[in-house]
């Protein structure tokens, strides 16, 4: 069975520990740059989706 890593909520990133450390490690342990990143990306999956849901109200 496939391994889930990440679930997004609409305020939330739930990730997978591994993955977390993995991240963490490829910045060289510049845990503040990867919590930037993962700040930026639920963002960016926040405006994806209220742009859906407009998209949607408009239909």
């Amino acid at each position: 069975m496939a391994k889930q890593r990440m679930i997004v909520t609409d305020d939330q990133l739930l990730i997978d520990m591994d993955l977390l450390f993995n991240a963490i490690r490829e910045a060289d342990g510049d845990w503040e740059k990867v919590e930037s990143d993962m700040n930026d990306y639920l963002a960016t999956i926040q405006a994806m989706s209220e742009y859906s849901g407009d998209e949607n109200s408009k239909k």
